[in-house]
């Protein structure tokens, strides 16, 4: 289930970074119209048709909602049966409660349908994007979570334009910093000095400040 695809594990990133999510945008949709493959971008608050430009497209969480709520809808009714019908049936306005008066197990269906759905899709959501408990994040910049805007490229995909070229792009577009070969990091390494490494060896990467 895990879309192992959004993993930064052994890659190593052109990272173009950001300030502004207008010039953000525009970059990505200059650079896929040039035909380079983004890996991703990083933002630390949702940027409008960023997805869109990105080439996403509508997500599966739809069906995977419709089946938790069809599985709800057929544990409530079987609930509402065996109960009512199998292990103590009983008679209701002088008529035996069985599988005739189906409408008296309506309101049971209905909440657990909404139950399982609404539990289902957050578990699906958490599972997806790799963000169960004990995940530690993976980073980029130090900033990326504060106030800049990454546009990450994985060097090891063909792209139609060399490294310098997609560097130049980034830097016409705005990109305040860039930089080549970073690898991802995250800061619960064991010790301030092993994070300290990491970063410095990102930062020696860059290409152009």
């Amino acid at each position: 289930m895990v879309d192992k695809s959004i993993l930064l594990d052994n890659k190593k990133f052109t990272v173009g970074t950001f300030t502004d999510s207008d010039k953000l945008l525009h970059a990505v949709e200059t650079l896929r119209k040039k035909g380079v493959k983004i890996f991703d971008c990083y933002t630390p608050f949702p940027v409008h048709h960023l997805d869109h430009a990105l080439g996403y497209t509508r997500t599966n969480l739809t069906i995977g909602a419709f089946l938790c709520g069809m599985l709800g809808s057929l544990s409530g009714f079987t609930l509402a049966y065996s109960m009512n019908v199998v292990d103590w049936p009983m008679i209701i306005g002088g008529k035996p409660q069985d599988i005739n008066v189906f409408t008296s197990f309506i309101p049971v269906i209905f909440e657990l349908t909404i139950l399982f759905t609404a539990f289902g899709m957050v578990i699906m959501f958490f599972a997806r994007n790799r963000m169960m408990h004990g995940i530690k994040e993976d980073l980029l910049d130090r900033r990326q979570t504060d106030d800049h805007l990454l546009i990450a490229i994985d060097n090891s995909e063909a792209q139609s334009l060399s490294n310098d070229e997609i560097q130049t792009i980034l830097v016409n577009e705005g990109a305040v910093k860039v930089k080549g070969n970073v690898e991802a990091f995250n800061t619960s390494l064991t010790t301030e000095e092993d994070l300290e490494i990491v970063i410095g060896n990102n930062e020696g990467a860059a290409v152009i400040n």
